[in-house]
């Protein structure tokens, strides 16, 4: 084949490649992938987890700072009060877009509600290490502002700084004895005649021994219980707790823990009058001082058996032991996350004080043992003055950690 040829066969071989290519050789135009959305943080922020990590988990990534929120209480003041909402009020922008300059898009705050389902077992408050904790997305910055924590009993302030990374976790504790203001809580008092004082009992026809079987008023001042200042639940309350106010004194002359029927003093009806029968008279308690067993010592009352499991309702509530439980568990239950302190009279027998002691130990209960102390009496089990001070001042030194 001359060379002429040669050079038309090869152009047609070319050309015939070119037809035979396929259509998806040709050139494509270039994808462009879309933009990934900025990240967005919102305000209000729904809990349905008791943990912060279940709060957090897989939503801190780049753009997003998490926050990590411990609730405790180094004290005893706010344990058990459980948390609605944890709220973080910053002096910039907080929560919105990542990125956007636009202060509408976002608030200067975040907050976290617990939202479940299930509200008898929200987290609460503890002891540490026990305690609630909320976790909180947030724009990554640093903040100066204060966090706001309601629970179901008061409202809390802390004021904080904190600086949060994109993509990282930052933990704050907030020490619940230790808030911006702590609020005042509500004692209630439930004794016999050691705690009674005319006049500033929850019923008139609850029969008080002070100040009128006092034989030192009007005689010797200074031993004289002559006014409410000078009893023992006043003075703690009043003199020594600095964030202190009575709920109610539900207290009764001669009354025993176990259920009796006593007649009322101005009606002259004849009522319940057993520390079981009174549990209930209280108001709005945050903590409740029971001062009792004397009476129940003095008349001899059958201790009985621990009987810890039993509903209330179903103890037997002639005995002592029996009776005291069963106090414990109504006052527990009437007024979720009470703070019950037992104080232990010093004219208790050893049996009487040692179930008092394991009924307080069993429900994790403090307790001030006043048996074996020299407490100066007017008269019978009754202190002077001087002995509701030296009372007094056991009560708050023993159990300061639990009276703010």
């Amino acid at each position: 084949m001359n060379r002429q040829k040669m050079k038309w066969f090869y152009s047609f071989v070319a050309v015939a490649a070119l037809l035979a290519l396929p259509a998806c050789a040709e050139k494509e135009d270039k994808v462009v992938p879309e933009p990934a959305a900025a990240p967005s943080v919102a305000s209000v922020q729904s809990k349905y987890y008791m943990t912060a990590e279940e709060d957090l988990d897989g939503k801190v990534i780049e753009g997003v700072a998490g926050l990590k929120v411990k609730l405790w209480d180094s004290k005893f003041y706010a344990a058990g009060e459980r948390v609605l909402s944890v709220r973080y009020e910053s002096d910039g922008r907080i929560s919105g877009t990542a990125g956007e300059e636009d202060p509408a898009d976002g608030a200067s705050f975040v907050e976290m509600k617990w939202e479940s389902p299930d509200p008898v077992n929200r987290p609460a408050v503890g002891h540490a290490p026990d305690c609630a904790e909320f976790g909180l997305l947030c724009l990554p910055g640093v903040f100066n502002g204060k966090f706001i924590v309601k629970t179901d009993r008061y409202d809390y302030e802390f004021t904080k700084s904190i600086s949060l990374g994109s993509g990282a976790v930052v933990e704050v504790t907030l020490d619940f004895a230790s808030p911006d203001v702590q609020p005042v809580r509500k004692v209630g008092i439930l004794g016999d005649s050691i705690s009674t004082f005319e006049g500033a009992l929850c019923d008139e026809d609850y029969s008080p021994y002070y100040p009128e079987n006092d034989p030192n008023v009007g005689v010797n001042p200074e031993l004289a219980v002559d006014c409410k200042e000078k009893t023992y639940w006043w003075r703690v309350i009043y003199d020594y707790m600095k964030h202190g106010t009575l709920d109610v004194n539900n207290s009764w002359s001669g009354s025993k823990v176990v259920h009796e029927l006593k007649t009322g003093r101005v009606s002259g009806r004849s009522v319940p009058a057993g520390f079981v029968d009174r549990a209930y008279a209280f108001v709005d308690p945050d903590i409740i001082l029971i001062h009792g067993g004397t009476n129940d010592h003095n008349h001899s009352t059958p201790t009985g058996t621990y009987d810890w499991d039993y509903p209330i309702g179903q103890y037997d509530l002639l005995s002592y032991r029996s009776a005291y439980i069963q106090l414990v568990k109504m006052l527990q239950h009437r007024y979720e996350g009470v703070q019950i302190i037992i104080i232990i009279g010093d004219r208790l027998s050893t049996d009487y004080e040692e179930s008092t002691k394991t009924i307080a130990e069993h429900f994790g209960l403090p307790y001030v043992n006043f048996v074996g102390d020299e407490i100066e009496k007017c008269k019978g089990s009754h202190p002077t003055a001087p002995a509701f001070e030296q009372m007094a001042a056991k009560i708050y030194e023993t159990c300061k950690d639990y009276l703010p």
